[in-house]
């Protein structure tokens, strides 16, 4: 067996690996300091004493059996309530963008809500020109590609989801792709077939969430899959429950955008899910490690999220090369892109399939 990087500790050759990330959304990536300038700056009143004091307060919340998706958006709409102006927006991506430039990050699609934003007083154009814009200043000072992908949310009107589809049209080249996240509606891929359709029409590519252990996990995949015909499923980890559902999954190369991080502890990872996480990899799927909502999470970004599933789960370093991979091979990318990445990381790794060195 080839030992890649014998050199590095674990926590240095995750540092050192070439990146790339599939789910994070920009505004579950504002740093504590950052949301108070905005906040302040906006004259909008947070419940936190100081910066420091973001964490503790999310994690308080969403203690005491409160540790679920529920309690989590509740605390992530406190951050997102704050930005009001294009601005906020373009900050919050250049910020986020010089971060994964310091993490090894090579390319990432950032997940952005239009309807939040506009519900805000920044319209759609502005929004999606700000995000644009930050993204072009990450290429060019940080050497950070990424593409955006515009989110609707499941507990909104379905209508105004194809409405803003229509008024996208003339920001084509700024939105790679569509998805949808947000509270889990039950039977919510019915909802957003017309807009998906209208979507596909566009050429734009498909994803959605199906969040881990929410009611009907399986038949929401499956729906996104069979009716809103999506490419990638975010989270998406209850395939492993349904045999049938896994086999549909691998069938149709469907990508799932895994995120090992929990939604209480900070950088902890819930055994349950790493075992998800584990066994999906194991089974073949296309299943990538991915940070979700860094800043909210405080999971210490990207490589610190893959640092703390190796170790807890653990995952061999050929494990956490396969996941890098997998996350190659699903990126919204040209194959010249993808086999520019792919290089890097083989010649990082030595033979990224060969290997094998025990976590720890």
């Amino acid at each position: 067996m080839l030992d890649i990087r014998s050199d590095l500790s674990n926590r240095d050759f995750v540092a050192a690996l070439p990146k790339v990330e599939l789910h994070v959304h920009i505004e579950g990536a504002i740093e504590p300091v950052t949301l108070f300038e905005i906040a302040d700056r906006n004259k909008i009143e947070l419940p936190y004493d100081s910066p420091e004091g973001v964490l503790a307060y999310q994690s308080d919340r969403r203690g005491a059996g409160r540790e679920n998706l529920v309690s989590f958006l509740e605390c992530l709409d406190i951050s997102r309530d704050a930005l009001r102006t294009p601005d906020d927006y373009r900050t919050i991506t250049v910020e986020f963008l010089s971060r994964c430039g310091r993490e090894g990050v090579r390319y990432v699609e950032v997940m952005f809500d239009p309807q939040q934003a506009i519900r805000q007083g920044v319209s759609f154009g502005d929004c999606v020109d700000a995000i644009a814009d930050g993204r072009r200043v990450g290429w060019r000072d940080f050497g950070v590609r990424s593409q955006a992908i515009m989110c609707f949310q499941r507990d909104h009107d379905p209508e105004q989801a194809s409405r803003l589809i229509e008024a996208a049209d003339t920001h084509r080249d700024d939105i790679v792709g569509i998805g949808l996240d947000n509270f889990e509606t039950p039977g919510f891929p019915a909802m957003f077939r017309a807009a998906y359709d209208q979507a596909r029409q566009r050429e734009y590519r498909l994803t959605s969430h199906c969040d881990v252990n929410q009611p009907d996990s399986a038949d929401h995949i499956r729906a996104c899959i069979e009716v809103l015909r999506v490419e990638r499923i975010d989270h998406g980890l209850n395939v492993i429950d349904d045999p049938a559902l896994l086999d549909l999954v691998l069938e149709r190369d469907i990508a799932l955008t895994g995120c090992p991080t929990y939604y209480t502890g900070q950088a902890s990872s819930a055994e349950i899910r790493l075992e998800m996480h584990r066994s999906l990899l194991a089974a073949g799927a296309c299943i990538s490690l991915n940070t979700d909502d860094p800043a909210q999470f405080g999971s210490g970004w990207l490589s610190n999220t893959i640092w703390s599933a190796m170790e807890a789960a653990p995952f061999t370093r050929a494990d956490i090369v396969r996941f890098t991979q997998n996350a190659i091979d699903a990126a919204w990318i040209d194959e010249a892109h993808r086999r520019e990445l792919t290089t890097e990381l083989r010649a990082f790794s030595g033979g990224y399939g060969e290997a094998s060195v025990p976590a720890g």
